[in-house]
C-alpha cells in the first residue's frame, strides 16, 4: 500500500512537471477593442491568436492581467514567456524574439490637448517647450522616444494619465491607441479634449514578444512560422472578423 502510495505521488509530480513544460506565461491588458477585459474575462483576436498557434504546437497559455510596464520587465528577465502587441524597437530586440507581424497597421502618434489648443503643437519641435506624460515602458516612435531634451514624466497607465490630465498636470501626452484613451476618457468624464494638429504619421508592426531568456525558446522559430502562417492564409483575417474589427494588412 505504502508503496503505491508512493509511486502515485512520484507520478503526480512527474505528470504536474510534464505539464508546467507546456504552459507558456503570458500576460494581458485592456487595449479595446483588440483586448478587453470585463469582469476579468479576457478576450479578443490577439488573444486568441497566439492561443491557437501555441496549440499547434502542443502547448496552453497562461495568462494574468498586469500593467504593461510590469509584463515589460518580466518579459526582459524571462518570467513570462510572451507579450502580446509589443512594439518593436532596438532597444528591446537585446531581450525581445520578435513572433511575427501577424499584419500592419497605420497607427499614427496623436497629441492630446485641451478643447481650443489645437495650435499648441504645430510640428515636432513645439514638444520641447511642454510638460508630457507618457506610459511608462511604452514605446511611441524613435524620435520621440530617445529625445532627451523633452520634458517627459512617466506614469503607469491610461487611467492614471486621464486623472493627471483632467488635474492640469501636463500640457499634452503622446497617443498611440485613441480607441483605449477614450474609453479611459469616458469612464472618468473627461469630455474637454481634443487633438494637436501635428502627429507623427506611420505603420508599424503587428508584433508578439517572446522572451529571449524564456525557458521555452527553443520553440521560438516553430512559432513564429506557424503565426506566419496564420496571416498568410488568411486565417487571423478571419479571427479579426469574427469579432467584429477591421484586421491589420498583409505586405
Amino acid at each position: 500500500m505504502k508503496k503505491a502510495i508512493i509511486f502515485l505521488g512520484i507520478l503526480s509530480i512527474v505528470t504536474l512537471s510534464y505539464a508546467e513544460e507546456n504552459i507558456l506565461r503570458a500576460d494581458f491588458r485592456h487595449r479595446p477593442p483588440a483586448m478587453v477585459i470585463k469582469e476579468k474575462n479576457m478576450s479578443g483576436p490577439l488573444k486568441d491568436i497566439i492561443e491557437i498557434a501555441a496549440e499547434g504546437l502542443n502547448y496552453k497559455i497562461k495568462w494574468l492581467i498586469v500593467p504593461f510596464p510590469i509584463s515589460l520587465v518580466d518579459l526582459k528577465y524571462g518570467k513570462i514567456d510572451i507579450l502580446h502587441r509589443t512594439i518593436k524597437t532596438k532597444a528591446r530586440e537585446a531581450y525581445v524574439n520578435y513572433l511575427g507581424p501577424i499584419g500592419y497597421q497605420q497607427k499614427d502618434i496623436l497629441f492630446l490637448v485641451k478643447k481650443g489648443q489645437e495650435g499648441l503643437i504645430n510640428r515636432y519641435e513645439d514638444l520641447k517647450e511642454l510638460h508630457i506624460a507618457v506610459k511608462r515602458g511604452a514605446a511611441y516612435f524613435e524620435r520621440f522616444d530617445n529625445d532627451t531634451d523633452l520634458n517627459k514624466q512617466a506614469n503607469l497607465d491610461d487611467d492614471n494619465m486621464t486623472e493627471m490630465f483632467k488635474m492640469g498636470r501636463f500640457n499634452t501626452m503622446p497617443v498611440l491607441d485613441q480607441s483605449s484613451l477614450e474609453v479611459a476618457l469616458k469612464v472618468n468624464n473627461v469630455t474637454n479634449f481634443t487633438y494637436a494638429n501635428y502627429k507623427h504619421i506611420q505603420k508599424i508592426g503587428n508584433y508578439y514578444g517572446m522572451s529571449k531568456n524564456s525557458r521555452h525558446a527553443g520553440i521560438y522559430r516553430q512559432l513564429n512560422q506557424v503565426l506566419l502562417d496564420m496571416a498568410k492564409s488568411g486565417r487571423v483575417a478571419e479571427i479579426y472578423q469574427r469579432y467584429g474589427i477591421q484586421p491589420p494588412v498583409q505586405q
